[in-house]
């Protein structure tokens, strides 16, 4: 791949989660697809970036946990705790493991805040809004 290819695939490369640009198969361009699947335009062949193996993988076994799920995958662990924290999964039900709250340490599923914490911080964002739009004339 040339440098100015490179360059483009990683302007592109938005998610940060190893999407897959050329088909394995013919090297065709691969089309996403939706929900971390990629499609190769040319020769229909299905890939996954690292979001869409977790996802399945967690699809197929609920119950599995974050070093089972991150050897099943091939997906680093930081990288499966990245998309817990930006709440694009969450820890299952079945699961006695949670994460903590950043502010007040309650058990959450996914995310940084607990509810209760995730409503009092954007109550002071607006408050900080309301009081920065009233600014004397």
């Amino acid at each position: 791949m040339e440098k100015k290819d490179l360059a483009r695939k990683g302007a592109l490369d938005i998610s940060g989660y190893n999407r897959p640009y050329e088909c394995k198969k013919c090297g065709g361009l691969m089309v996403f697809k939706g929900v971390g699947e990629y499609e190769c335009e040319n020769c229909r062949y299905l890939d996954y970036d690292d979001y869409g193996k977790v996802r399945g993988y967690i699809e197929k076994y609920p119950g599995a946990n974050l070093a089972q799920i991150a050897e099943k995958t091939g997906v680093s662990q930081k990288s499966i705790m990245q998309m817990l924290k930006e709440s694009r999964l969450e820890v299952s039900q079945e699961s006695r493991t949670f994460m903590k709250c950043s502010i007040c340490g309650a058990d959450i599923r996914s995310g940084t805040l607990c509810l209760r914490c995730e409503v009092a911080y954007n109550r002071g964002l607006e408050e900080r809004e309301r009081a920065a739009r009233k600014l004397p004339d």
